[in-house]
């Protein structure tokens, strides 16, 4: 595998695929309001949440196994019985719990969220496969084109008036739908029923892989279902639109790690040590490329965002004698969070690519033990960002934790290649400010964008310019990327 052009082209997955969720959740913001659309942040968080629940941690088994080269279609059939048993778990759960879940969720769906958990555990069933067969690009281009389609569904189902409904329906059947042309179109696997012995060593990797997946939808699902307790669906559809413009700060980080975790295992299984050191080296290096800037930006236009975006004002706050915006602190420190997970991220592909899963179990421990204990006073203390704040610190102590079982300390080129990222986005805060002054403020789409891009260039202009290792990459992905193409 290609690693470089590899993470390049997940990358652009991950873009259109949030670019196509973003200008959704711009459209259906001003049709619905944030109470509506955070009706559907807290049903996907349900879906997310118990999905991860009831499928074992099974999605990183089946990329582990299936990049070892041996039995694939029976670890992939592993995956197929566990779905379904989840599935099955999860229809009870709800159906008995109905009264409690359509009351957070102000709307009678909670019998619609085992349809959500068969169609997207399906989804990601298929797509791991994909990613241990190594075709991590298109697995990524897969599960990100299912954005185009759920919001076309979505997009038809209101205007046929289905209301804050048709975002549900039209996450469960686009799915579906993501599911079938994946498996149909590219897996194409004919299941063979597994022995009672490779079953058993199947769940011996994913029971560690478990904890980790439970830790991983921490920060995304259950922020929505606590605001959507404690402050109502108006709170979750705010903390919705934060994070859905963060989500950048994750998205080349999330390459790296989808695209890493396989080639650890298959390094390891070469016995590839050097290599291995190299990638982690690369990894750590890449992690907050974007997650760093996005921070900047948010602390300098956090609110004219969400105001200019999506036509909703958050307000301010009084901090220390200051007065800041809420949209600015919210958005500076859900990148923040992004930054902590995008290095867990990497991490976690590291040890559990290199058959050290418990070590990426036990920070997956630390991580939801410090949000149980303080989520609910950090919720009450300072709302959505005392969530933002908390899962920080719960990312930040796992990956610690992480960091302190390494066996050996990347090199000190890595320090210094993230020190530039830091450098370039305080000179990169400074012209944004500038830029923001001389206009006298952001007043529409134009004068937005103009402070963004003038932000971006100054970012990577000064990356570019003032380290040449990083010059060097670049220069190497697109030569890779180039030949791929022809």
């Amino acid at each position: 595998m290609n690693v470089g052009a590899e993470v390049s082209k997940r990358f652009v997955a991950n873009v259109l695929g949030t670019v196509a969720g973003f200008a959704g959740t711009v459209y259906f913001t001003q049709l619905l309001g944030t109470s509506g659309l955070g009706v559907y942040a807290i049903f996907t968080s349900f879906q997310m949440a118990a999905a991860t629940m009831v499928t074992f941690g099974l999605f990183s088994a089946v990329t582990k196994r299936v990049s070892e080269g041996e039995n694939q279609a029976k670890h992939f059939t592993s995956g197929v019985l566990i779905v379904l048993v989840g599935t099955a778990v999860s229809a009870v759960a709800f159906a008995a719990a109905s009264p409690l879940v359509n009351g957070i969720l102000d709307a009678e769906a909670a019998l619609l969220v085992p349809l959500g958990i068969l169609s997207w555990s399906l989804m990601r069933l298929t797509g791991a496969f994909l990613e241990g067969k190594g075709q991590v690009a298109l697995a990524g281009f897969l599960e990100n084109g299912r954005y185009v389609i759920i919001v076309g569904l979505q997009t038809a189902l209101l205007v046929a008036g289905f209301e804050v409904y048709a975002l549900l329906w039209g996450l469960v059947l686009g799915q579906f739908a993501t599911f079938l042309v994946a498996y149909l179109g590219y897996a194409r696997v004919i299941p063979a029923f597994p022995s009672r012995e490779l079953v058993g060593d199947f769940l011996s990797f994913s029971k560690y892989t478990y904890l980790q997946s439970l830790g991983s939808q921490l920060f995304k699902q259950a922020d929505y279902i606590v605001l959507g307790q404690l402050f109502g669906t108006s709170a979750a559809g705010l903390y919705k639109i934060s994070f859905t413009l963060t989500e950048a700060a994750m998205l080349f980080s999330s390459a790296l790690s989808d695209v890493s975790f396989p080639e650890f295992s298959r390094l390891k299984a070469n016995d590839r040590g050097d290599r291995i050191r190299e990638l982690l080296a690369k990894s750590l290096t890449y992690a907050g490329l974007f997650a760093l800037p996005a921070l900047g930006g948010g602390l300098v236009v956090g609110n004219d965002l969400l105001r200019v975006v999506y036509g909703v004002d958050p307000g301010t706050v009084a901090l220390g004698g200051f007065t800041v915006g809420l949209g600015n602190l919210l958005i500076a420190v859900l990148a923040l969070a992004n930054l902590s997970n995008g290095y867990r991220s990497v991490l976690e592909s590291y040890f559990l690519g290199t058959n050290r899963p418990r070590i990426s179990a036990a920070s997956s421990v630390v991580l939801i033990v410090t949000y149980a204990i303080f989520v609910l006073p950090f919720a009450e203390l300072a709302g959505t960002v005392g969530l933002g704040l908390v899962t920080t610190l719960s990312f930040g102590g796992s990956c610690l934790l992480l960091w302190r079982n390494l066996e050996y300390r990347p090199t000190r080129e890595v320090g210094a290649d993230v020190g530039s990222q830091v450098a370039a986005t305080l000179s990169m805060m400074v012209v944004v400010a500038a830029v923001y002054a001389l206009l006298g403020g952001i007043s529409g789409v134009f004068s937005l964008a103009l402070v963004l891009g003038v932000g971006g260039l100054a970012y990577f202009a000064s990356l570019l310019v003032t380290n040449g290792r990083l010059r060097n990459d670049a220069w190497w992905v697109v030569q890779d990327l180039r030949r791929e193409i022809r």
